[in-house]
């Protein structure tokens, strides 16, 4: 449990246990209610600790689903994207044969001084 958690905790049950000691009722009656506030307070850490816990094994679970699928994903795309450049690269090819060639056949503009 961090340092945040530990210290809020500690906190409410002073703060309770303050409550309680100067609350107006008799010493039965306040050692009664001081048992059921220990009691309400052990079974929220109970229930916080638990979900604490299901988050962990929720958090493990999605970091084996992405080691598990983001890395064949991302193969995929590095294929796709040579399958890609394999088929531009003799069109880029041809492409830039043809703008010499237009180059080389237009004539020459003369050009102002």
């Amino acid at each position: 449990m961090s340092k945040f958690s530990k210290g809020i905790l500690f906190g409410a049950v002073v703060g309770a246990a303050s409550g309680l000691l100067f609350a107006p009722r008799s010493g039965k009656a306040t050692r009664q209610k001081f048992v059921d506030e220990l009691e309400d307070w052990s079974d929220l850490k109970e229930d916080f600790n638990e979900k604490l816990d299901h988050f962990k094994e929720s958090a493990q679970a999605l970091q084996a689903a992405a080691d598990m699928y983001i890395e064949p994903f991302i193969d995929g795309i590095n294929q796709d994207v040579e399958n890609f450049m394999f088929q531009v690269e003799p069109r880029l090819d041809q492409l830039q044969e043809q703008v010499e060639k237009i180059q080389s056949e237009l004539p020459e503009m003369p050009t102002e001084d």
